[in-house]
């Protein structure tokens, strides 16, 4: 469940880095800087888009990890009752 958990987390980092690294070259790349008069717009789009990629990832690892915590759940109960001598 560990390995599960940490995949999940490792895979979420790297999505978040990769599409920051994105908007920051779509930035340099494809806004001519006279066009922005505020700086603080280009913060509020990355803040907005980080929030709506924490938005896909949990609609995305939500199921996965649900599954998870039931099997651990059934799993630790199965085996009380197997120390148990539940037969």
């Amino acid at each position: 469940m560990r390995k599960v958990l940490l995949q999940i987390v490792v895979f979420s980092v790297l999505f978040m880095v990769v599409f920051t690294i994105n908007r920051a070259l779509m930035q340099v790349n494809f806004i001519p800087s006279d066009l922005v008069s505020d700086k603080s717009e280009f913060v509020k789009m990355y803040l907005l888009g980080a929030y709506h990629d924490i938005r896909f990832l949990s609609v995305a690892f939500l199921p996965f990890l649900l599954c998870g915590f039931i099997v651990l759940f059934f799993s630790k109960k199965k085996r009380n009752l197997a120390i148990g001598g539940g037969y």
